[in-house]
C-alpha cells in the first residue's frame, strides 16, 4: 500500500494563521480544536489532489457564484433600496423551503438544483449548513455579523474572508458529527450508552472520525449496515475509518496539524503566497459571473444587469456597478465598490 499523503506547508500555514478562531470556536462549541484544523487541511488537500477534484472546484466555484448572483438579482427585486437585504431575505426563503436538505456522496443532480448544498470556498462550507448554524447560533461572535446578512456570509465563506466565520461553521457541523456519532453508537435507543461508547475511543481516533465526518457527512449506507449488525448483539456500534480515506490522511498528518495549531504567528508569515484566486471570490465575482455567463478568461465586453438597470460596461479593473440612478452598489462588509468584469 502506498504511503499517505503530507499535507503542505502552505496547508499548514491556513491552519495556524486560523489558530486563534479555531481554538475559540472549539471551545465555544463542545468539539476539538484539532479536528476542525484536521478537517480544514483535509478539504484544502483533496480540492487538488488529482484533476478530477479541481474540475469539480472549478464547478463548485462557478455554481456557488451563480448562486449568490441570482440571489443579487432577485433581492435588487424583492427590496430595490437595500438589493443586500433582499438578496439575504431571498437565501432565507430558499433554506426555509427546504431546512433538512441534505447531501450524501456527490449528490450532483441535488447540488446543480440547489445552491445551498455546493461546497463554498477553502473550506468546502455547504451554505445549507453554515445557515442552519447561524439561524440556531445568532450570538456566536463568528455567526452574530450575518444572522441578518445571509448573503455577506455566503460571499465571506466562497471567499474564505472571515476566519471567525469559517471556523465557527466548521465547528457547528463537526458538532452535528459528533451527535450522529453518538447516536449510532447507543445501544436499544439510550444515548447514554452512545454518549459512553464514543468516550472510550481514543482522542486521536474520535478527531479522525470528525475529520472522515466533515469530509463524507451523513451517515452512509454501509455504516447503518453495520450499525444494524451491532444492534443484533445488543452491543454498541463501533465506527471505523477507512485505510485511505480522510480519517487515516489525518492521523498520518495529526502531528503537524498539532504544531501548526500551537506555531506562533511569525513562524509561518509572508513564507506561501494566498491560495489560487479559482478557489475563491471577491464580491465582485458575484457580479462577473450569472446564469449566462462564462468563467473570464478572454476577451469581450459583456452584458451587466440587474432589475433596474441594464448597462454595457468595457471590462476594466475601474469600473465600478451603478444603479439607473447613477448611485455605486458598495459592500457592506468591506466598504468596497463592487468592479464589473462581465462576460457571456
Amino acid at each position: 500500500m502506498d504511503p499517505l499523503p503530507s499535507y503542505s506547508k502552505k496547508t499548514l500555514a491556513d491552519i495556524q494563521s486560523m489558530a486563534p478562531e479555531i481554538i475559540a470556536a472549539a471551545a465555544r462549541l463542545g468539539v476539538p480544536a484539532e479536528a476542525i484544523a484536521g478537517s480544514l487541511a483535509q478539504e484544502q488537500f483533496d480540492q487538488t489532489a488529482s484533476y478530477r477534484n479541481e474540475v469539480k472546484l472549478t464547478g463548485s466555484t462557478y455554481l456557488a457564484i451563480r448562486f449568490l448572483g441570482e440571489a443579487l438579482e432577485r433581492g435588487a427585486k424583492i427590496n430595490p433600496s437595500d438589493p443586500l437585504q433582499g438578496a439575504s431575505s431571498y437565501i432565507l426563503h430558499r433554506y426555509n423551503s427546504d431546512p433538512n436538505a441534505i447531501t450524501v456522496g456527490s449528490d450532483a443532480q441535488k447540488k446543480l438544483k440547489n445552491g445551498l448544498l455546493i461546497d463554498y470556498g477553502p473550506a468546502g462550507v455547504k451554505f445549507q449548513n453554515a445557515i442552519r448554524a447561524i439561524l440556531n447560533n445568532p450570538d456566536d461572535p463568528g455567526f452574530a455579523p450575518y444572522r441578518n446578512n445571509l448573503f455577506s456570509a455566503g460571499v465571506a465563506l466562497q471567499n474564505g474572508s472571515d476566519k471567525a466565520l469559517l471556523a465557527s461553521s466548521m465547528a457547528a457541523y463537526l458538532r452535528d458529527g459528533l451527535g450522529v456519532y453518538q447516536s449510532n453508537m447507543s445501544v436499544n435507543g439510550d444515548p447514554t450508552t452512545g454518549i459512553n461508547a464514543w468516550n472510550g475511543l481514543s482522542p486521536e481516533l474520535q478527531r479522525a472520525l470528525l475529520v472522515q465526518f466533515y469530509k463524507q457527512g451523513p451517515t452512509p449506507e454501509r455504516v447503518l449496515r453495520s450499525k444494524w449488525n451491532a444492534a443484533q448483539n445488543h452491543a454498541p456500534y463501533i465506527p471505523q475509518i477507512g485505510a485511505d480515506g480522510a480519517g487515516a490522511t489525518y492521523l498520518a498528518n495529526r502531528a503537524a496539524v498539532a504544531q501548526a495549531l500551537a506555531d506562533a504567528p511569525t513562524d509561518f508569515a509572508g513564507r506561501w503566497s494566498a491560495r489560487p484566486a479559482a478557489a475563491s471570490m471577491d464580491v465582485g465575482a458575484v457580479l462577473r459571473y450569472g446564469t449566462r455567463r462564462r468563467f473570464a478568461g478572454g476577451g469581450r465586453q459583456g452584458r451587466c444587469s440587474t432589475s433596474r438597470a441594464r448597462t454595457r460596461h468595457r471590462r476594466g479593473p475601474n469600473s465600478v456597478r451603478r444603479w439607473s440612478d447613477g448611485r455605486t452598489v458598495r459592500s457592506r462588509f468591506d466598504n468596497t465598490s463592487w468592479p464589473v468584469r462581465c462576460v457571456r
